[in-house]
């Protein structure tokens, strides 16, 4: 099958028919490119993996075995991949594993991963269907992007089954388009997906007027992040709240202190793997993002990320060296190039 006649296919490989040390090669090559894995039964590892390509976006076919993976906040730090997993289970089930709650979903359930934030679950032998798109497509048209990390969102609600169809529509109908039918899909496929996580209630959040309200005051943090004056009781007065509700709305995040700081550690996160900003130094972009002193943004950097922002800088650029690969290469450039043996 040449790329010619399927221009939307990128690769697609059954490592049942190779040895299994390079079966687990092509794993580690492209699951573990995101993710830290364990196997559970590592001998009779296979896996069935077909990708296609639609604009910006990617939609893979995964049949694998029964194993656990997470995303830790020193993987983020480190690779700086940016981006949403909509996934769907066709056959087996996942469940979450960090710690904080119990989520579990089955086939048709639809699970969100954000790969900015830190996130483990484990699944059975499976199928499943998983689109994987840039945050800066869809974060705009979301309300709140930061809030879907680990969201399992019901089969049985009516905008789940017609993303769903939609996106296995995508699979089957991939094979049949050229590149300019496919890219034409990128942006009903979007608005779908916004006005699926937009709409479906949240069973694991605060409800009501409560609700709306921390919603609109983090849409304001995020906004003005980078304000040297934005502090808990500048944000109280403009919402003429008390500074004990600020905190109520904001508990399970540690506090709305927190929350400024772990928004600003991110946007310089990512700025620090920006290729465009590889002329400034650390302490210059500690200060864009708030911190004055350059040990105070190493030490919360580092609290946060388990790496300090000089060696997260070095890391990305050390990856790209050992890949044989540009900067501007991100983590789509680098699935392009799976199953290639």
């Amino acid at each position: 099958m040449t790329k010619k006649e399927h221009p939307t296919l990128l690769f697609k490989t059954d490592t049942r028919a190779i040895p299994l040390k390079k079966a687990l090669a092509f794993w580690e090559e492209s699951a573990g490119s995101l993710y830290d894995f364990n196997i559970f039964q590592a001998n009779e590892f296979h896996t069935a993996h077909c990708t296609f390509r639609l604009g910006d976006l990617l939609l893979t076919h995964c049949v694998s075995v029964a194993q656990k993976l997470s995303r830790s906040n020193y993987r983020i730090g480190a690779d700086g991949y940016d981006h949403f997993e909509i996934q769907f289970f066709i056959d087996g089930h996942w469940r979450r594993h960090d710690g904080r709650e119990e989520a579990y979903a089955g086939p048709g359930d639809m699970i969100v991963h954000d790969a900015a934030q830190a996130h483990a679950g484990s699944a059975s032998d499976f199928c499943n269907l998983t689109l994987f798109v840039p945050r800066s497509l869809l974060a705009r048209l979301l309300i709140n992007p930061d809030d879907h990390n680990m969201r399992v969102l019901a089969a049985r609600e009516p905008m789940v089954g017609l993303l769903r169809n939609h996106i296995d529509s995508l699979f089957r109908l991939l094979p049949q388009l050229d590149e300019k039918q496919a890219a034409t899909l990128v942006a009903p496929t979007l608005e779908l997906i916004a006005a699926t996580l937009n709409g479906v209630p949240r069973e694991d959040t605060m409800h009501g007027i409560a609700g709306a309200q921390l919603a609109t005051i983090r849409r304001y943090i995020d906004a003005h992040a980078l304000d040297p004056d934005l502090s808990p009781f500048q944000i109280a007065a403009h919402f003429t709240i008390s500074l004990r509700k600020l905190a109520y709305l904001f508990s399970k995040d540690g506090g709305v202190a927190s929350y400024i700081q772990e928004r600003r550690l991110e946007m310089a996160r990512r700025a620090l793997r920006d290729p465009a900003q590889a002329h400034r130094s650390i302490g210059e972009i500690g200060l864009e993002h708030g911190f004055t002193y350059a040990h105070n943004f190493t030490r919360a950097f580092q609290r946060l990320y388990g790496i300090t922002p000089r060696e997260a800088r070095a890391a990305v650029a050390q990856r790209y060296r050992m890949a044989g690969i540009s900067e501007s290469q991100n983590w789509f450039d680098r699935a392009s190039q799976w199953g290639r043996w």
